[in-house]
């Protein structure tokens, strides 16, 4: 999610809040998935007990991050978006992530899968209509935050996502 790393880090490059938890951080260590990511694309710095990923600079993984990472949106961030529509880009682009993995297999999502043998246990079809779900909305959420024109049914492809608010109007 390069897109959203690049729109966050104004903010959160330089945030000492209490958002980045190394708790958190750990969810990429012990899920199959994160794990294999990270194997694939080994982080900058390592991993540390008391600071998880968080480094002076920010977040040293730019892959395998757990979704929780992505869907944290503090309020200087969504401050800094004043119109609505802006605001609820942001909100469907920090749910991406998460969309695409619930119910991988069975009820869990797809980072709650602990054991690398289950992973062949993920149903490819629904995980790739959730995976084209959020690259619609994707591209929905880049042309709203670019000020470009949306497509007729923009509304419907972030709704698959977030419910919008009730007073938002495209």
């Amino acid at each position: 999610m390069e897109f959203t790393s690049e729109l966050l880090i104004p903010w959160c490059s330089n945030c000492k809040g209490d958002c980045c938890k190394a708790e958190c951080c750990r969810e990429s260590l012990d899920s199959a998935f994160l794990s294999l990511l990270l194997s694939k694309y080994p982080p900058r710095t390592p991993f540390s007990i008391s600071e998880g990923w968080l480094t002076e600079t920010g977040c040293a993984l730019m892959i395998g991050r757990p979704p929780v990472c992505y869907e944290f949106l503090c309020d200087r961030i969504l401050d800094a978006r004043p119109k609505l529509i802006y605001r609820y880009a942001m909100v469907v682009l920090s749910k991406l992530v998460s969309h695409v993995g619930q119910r991988a297999v069975g009820r869990s999502h797809l980072v709650e899968i602990l054991d690398p043998t289950d992973l062949s246990a993920i149903n490819p079809d629904s995980f790739g209509r959730r995976l084209a779900e959020a690259r619609d909305a994707f591209q929905v959420v880049r042309s709203i935050l670019a000020d470009k024109p949306v497509p007729g049914d923009a509304a419907l492809r972030l709704s698959r996502i977030s419910r919008p608010p009730r007073r938002l109007i495209f």
